[in-house]
């Protein structure tokens, strides 16, 4: 049976559930300074991976009676 090998982007999506499940953070204030400190770039690359988590999760949710 093979294993599943872990991707790089599993690897860092990890890290980044990690950071955010730290309920003792607070997320309006690293919204804050992330809009104060990085490129438009890092913010816009942000919002992708924002929208395509949203779309994944509705996928989820939909009745599959089709």
């Amino acid at each position: 049976m093979r294993r599943h090998i872990i991707t790089r982007e599993e690897r860092e999506v990890n890290k980044l559930a990690n950071i955010l499940a730290d309920l003792r953070l607070d997320l309006e204030l690293m919204g804050y300074y992330l809009g104060m400190n990085v490129s438009s770039v890092v913010y816009n690359r942000l919002q992708i991976i924002s929208e395509t988590a949203k779309q994944t999760k509705e996928k989820d949710y939909e009745p599959n009676d089709r």
